[in-house]
C-alpha cells in the first residue's frame, strides 16, 4: 500500500485478518482496494494530492467502516454479496451529495437495497463516512427481536431512509466514539469484537434508526440523473476515442443544456471535463502499473488523446498533485 502513516492493526483472526485495521492513504486506487469484499473503484473529481482515511472492523458477519476523504469523489460497483450495507455521514453535509439518483443534503441511511450496486458521489467538501456491513441472517434476527418486520424486501428496495433526530443521532454518537476508540484503544475494540459486545450495541440503534420520520417523501429523484449516468457509461466505453460534446448528446438523447446542468450538478463540472478527469484516471493507472523502462509518458498522453504534453502535464499535476513523470518513477 501506499500510505502516508503505517498501518495499525489489532490482533488477527484465526484465518490471518486483522480485526481492525486503521490506515491513511494518499493513493485513491489503493484506498478502494483495501475495502474487504468490495469491488469499487474511486474517481476523484476535485484538484490536489489525495487525502483519505480508513477505519475497518471486522467480526466476520458485521465490518464496520469509516471512511473519510478530503475530495469530491465518486464511488462505483458492487457491494459484498449476501450482507446489506447500511451507509451514513458521521457529520452534517455541507452541500448536497448524491446516492444513485437522489440528492442528499440532510441526515441520512442510504444503500442498503441489496439489488443495486454503489453508486456515491460525496459533496465537494469530501466526506466523513460510517458504514455497516452486516450478514442477511444477523440482520434479520435483530430485527426479529426488535418486533420490525417491517424491515423486510420491500422498505429495502426505498434504498434511502431519513430518519427522525432522536433515532439518527444516538447511532452517530455511537459509531464516532467507536472508531475514535478503535485507534486510541484498540486492544479494547479487539475484545468487544470478540464478545459480540458491539454488536448487541450496534444493531438496536441501527434498527432503531431505520426508523423513517414525517414528510419523507420529499425526497425526490434527480431528474436528470438518468442521463448522466448513460452518458457517463458512454464516456466510459469510448475513452479512448475523440468524443465532442455533439457525440454524447446524440447517444444519450439529450440537449447540450440538459447534459451540461446535468453534470454540473452532481460532479460540479461540465461533461467535457469531466471525461478529461476519466482518462486522467485511466493514464494514471497505466503509468503507476508500466514499467519506467519501456513507457514513455508522451507516447501514454497521445494514445488517450492529450497532445499538447504542457496542457497534459498541467492537468495531471493539478489533479493528482505531481507530474506524471513522478507517477511513472513510482
Amino acid at each position: 500500500m501506499n500510505l502516508n502513516e503505517s498501518v495499525v492493526a489489532s490482533p488477527p483472526f484465526s484465518d490471518g485478518m486483522p480485526r481492525i485495521i486503521s490506515a491513511c492513504f494518499n493513493d485513491i486506487d489503493r484506498m478502494s482496494e483495501s475495502l474487504k469484499g468490495w469491488e469499487v473503484s474511486c474517481c476523484q473529481l476535485t484538484r490536489g494530492p489525495f487525502q483519505g482515511g480508513l477505519t475497518f472492523l471486522d467480526q466476520g458477519n458485521l465490518q464496520i467502516y469509516q471512511l473519510r476523504l478530503q475530495h469530491t469523489v465518486q464511488v462505483m460497483g458492487a457491494k459484498p454479496t449476501n450482507s446489506l450495507v447500511f451507509t451514513l455521514p458521521l457529520g452534517a453535509f455541507p452541500q448536497t451529495a448524491y446516492v444513485y439518483d437522489m440528492a442528499l443534503a440532510t441526515d441520512c441511511i442510504f444503500g442498503f437495497d441489496a439489488h443495486r450496486e454503489v453508486n456515491h458521489i460525496t459533496d465537494s467538501q469530501g466526506a466523513n463516512l460510517g458504514c455497516i456491513t452486516v450478514s442477511k441472517p444477523l440482520f434479520q434476527t435483530y430485527a426479529a427481536q426488535a418486533g420490525r418486520d417491517d424491515l423486510d424486501e420491500s422498505f429495502m428496495k426505498r434504498n434511502v431512509v431519513v430518519p427522525e433526530g432522536t433515532r439518527f443521532a444516538p447511532l452517530v454518537c455511537y459509531l464516532r466514539q467507536l472508531f475514535c476508540l478503535s485507534q486510541r484503544q484498540p486492544d479494547l475494540v479487539r475484545v468487544s469484537l470478540e464478545a459480540h459486545l458491539i454488536e448487541q450495541d450496534l444493531l438496536p440503534l441501527l434498527i432503531n434508526a431505520l426508523k423513517p420520520r414525517d414528510g419523507e417523501e420529499s425526497l425526490r429523484p434527480y431528474p436528470r440523473a438518468d442521463i448522466v449516468k448513460v452518458a457517463q457509461e458512454f464516456m466510459a466505453m469510448n475513452l479512448q476515442r475523440p468524443l465532442t460534446l455533439a457525440d454524447i448528446c446524440q447517444a444519450v438523447h439529450a440537449s447540450k443544456r440538459s447534459l451540461h446542468y446535468g453534470f454540473q450538478d452532481m460532479f460540479g463540472m461540465g461533461p467535457m471535463a469531466f471525461l478529461k478527469v476519466l482518462r486522467l484516471h485511466a493514464i494514471r493507472r497505466l503509468l503507476l502499473s508500466a514499467d519506467p523502462k519501456s513507457l514513455q509518458v508522451k507516447e501514454v498522453a497521445c494514445a488517450w488523446g492529450f497532445y499538447s504534453m504542457g496542457h497534459f502535464a498541467r492537468d495531471y499535476k493539478q489533479l493528482f498533485g505531481e507530474s506524471p513523470s513522478q507517477t511513472l518513477a513510482r
